[in-house]
């Protein structure tokens, strides 16, 4: 399994940065577009929702790869709150938030995530038709 990290300002703008990073990485793989979006989705989490946004702390995203999955994970500073989806059937279209997680979940084979001493790290599993 091949293995990349990398970490970013929590600012924003670092949210397409992050989400270069997972397309370059994983260039070609059958998985780089739902993993790229996980990764914007996760980022973004910790940008807008986490210390890393507020301190301007760093959030760093991890992709592991082989040629039937990926695993995207992404550890910010923390939060009050921990990651909750909305149920797909719940969600309310004209609210600026909450669909991000409801995505991954539909994406994903499975996500989490945990706690680390820095704060946490969110993650999911992709996996391609073949290894479903």
């Amino acid at each position: 399994m091949d293995r990349w990290s990398r970490m970013f300002p929590g600012l924003p703008e670092e949210v397409g940065q992050a989400r270069a990073f997972a397309r370059g990485v994983l260039d070609g793989h059958a998985l780089v577009d739902s993993a790229e979006l996980v990764v914007s989705e996760f980022a973004t989490n910790a940008v807008v929702h986490t210390l890393s946004g507020q301190w301007c702390g760093p959030f760093i995203v991890m992709v592991e790869a082989d040629s039937e999955s990926v695993r995207v994970s992404v550890m910010d500073m923390g939060a009050d709150t921990a990651p909750e989806a909305t149920p797909l059937g719940c969600l309310d279209v004209d609210r600026e938030y909450g669909r991000g997680l409801a995505l991954v979940s539909a994406l994903a084979k499975e996500w989490g995530y945990e706690s680390v001493p820095a704060g946490l790290r969110v993650w999911a599993e992709l996996v391609t038709d073949r290894s479903s």
